[in-house]
C-alpha cells in the first residue's frame, strides 16, 4: 500500500510521460486538423504572399498560433504590449526554437536567422514563408547584413532579433553580441525588448532539471527533443514587454547593446528567483 502512495505521488509531481490515452487521442485528432488547416494556408502564402501583402504578413502569424494551440502552449503577457505595435526592432532572450511561434503569434515580425537554416530541411521552407532575414555571420559580409536589415526596417517591417546569438539553458541570459545592433547606428528606430519565461509544464513549476526539456542548447539532437517536447501539455510561457528605448538616444550600437542586454538580464534574472521561490 505504501508503495503504492509512492508511486501514484512521483507520477503526479512529473510532468514528462504522464499523459493518459485521452490526452493521446485528442493530440492525434489536434494533429489532424492542424495538418489539414495549414496545408491550405501554406498553399495560399506560397502563391499569393507576393501579390497580396497581406497574406505574406497575417498567415505566418495563423500558423504560429494554430502551432501553439497543437502543442497546448498558452502564453501570458506583462507590461505594455500593445505599445508594442508601435515598435520597428524587437529584442528578446533565446531559449528554444518554440520562442519562434511564441512570438510570431502576436503581430507581424520578421525574424532573423544565420544563412544555414534556410537550408534546412522542412523548417528552411517555413521559414522563408515566414519572411525571415537569413544573414551570414563574418565580417565580409557584414555591411551587406547591415544595409538587408536596415532596408527592411526602413520600409515599415517588423524585426526581431536574438542578440545572443544562440540560445541559452535557461538558467540564465547570455551576453549580448553589439554587431546585432548595427542596423540601427544614426537611425531613429523604436526598440521593444522581450523577455521570454518558460514557467509551468502541465502545472508543475519548471525546475532546473525540466529546463532541458524545453531549453534547446549546445550539442542537443533535435530530431529527440522536438518528440520529447510534443508529448508535454499544456507548456505555460511568458511574455515581458518593457519600456521601448529609442535608437538615437545611444552613441554607439555598443552602449545600446549594454543597456539592452543589462534591462533583460535584471527583469530575467528577478523573475526567475521569484518563480523559484514559489
Amino acid at each position: 500500500m505504501c508503495l503504492m502512495m509512492t508511486t501514484k505521488k512521483n507520477t503526479y509531481l512529473s510532468p514528462i510521460n504522464n499523459l493518459s490515452f485521452l490526452d493521446h487521442l485528442i493530440f492525434k485528432l489536434k494533429i489532424m486538423i492542424f495538418v489539414l488547416t495549414i496545408i491550405p494556408l501554406i498553399i495560399i502564402s506560397f502563391f499569393l504572399r507576393n501579390l497580396i501583402p497581406f497574406f505574406g504578413k497575417w498567415l505566418p502569424v495563423i500558423f504560429h498560433r494554430l502551432l501553439l494551440w497543437l502543442l497546448s502552449v498558452k502564453v501570458e503577457y506583462e507590461g505594455y504590449y500593445k505599445r508594442a505595435k508601435d515598435c520597428n526592432f524587437f529584442v528578446s532572450n533565446h531559449l528554444s526554437y518554440l520562442d519562434i511561434p511564441i512570438l510570431g503569434s502576436t503581430f507581424p515580425l520578421r525574424f532573423v536567422a544565420k544563412s544555414e537554416v534556410e537550408f534546412w530541411p522542412f523548417f528552411g521552407f517555413l521559414s522563408k514563408l515566414a519572411r525571415t532575414i537569413f544573414i551570414k555571420r563574418n565580417r565580409l559580409d557584414s555591411l551587406i547584413q547591415k544595409n538587408k536589415i536596415r532596408n527592411f526596417l526602413s520600409s515599415g517591417d517588423k524585426v526581431l532579433i536574438f542578440p545572443e546569438g544562440t540560445t541559452s539553458d535557461g538558467n540564465r541570459v547570455l551576453n549580448f553580441k553589439s554587431s546585432s545592433f548595427s542596423a540601427l547606428e544614426n537611425e531613429k528606430f523604436l526598440i521593444q525588448p522581450i523577455i521570454i519565461i518558460y514557467s509551468d509544464l502541465n502545472g508543475i513549476p519548471i525546475n532546473r532539471w525540466l529546463r532541458p526539456v524545453i531549453a534547446w542548447y549546445g550539442d542537443m539532437d533535435l530530431k529527440p527533443h522536438i518528440l520529447k517536447l510534443v508529448s508535454l501539455r499544456p507548456i505555460k510561457a511568458k511574455l515581458i514587454y518593457l519600456d521601448p528605448v529609442c535608437s538615437n538616444d545611444f552613441s554607439s550600437r555598443k552602449e545600446l547593446s549594454i543597456c539592452l542586454e543589462k534591462k533583460i538580464k535584471d527583469v530575467y534574472s528577478t523573475s526567475f528567483s521569484k518563480k523559484l521561490a514559489r
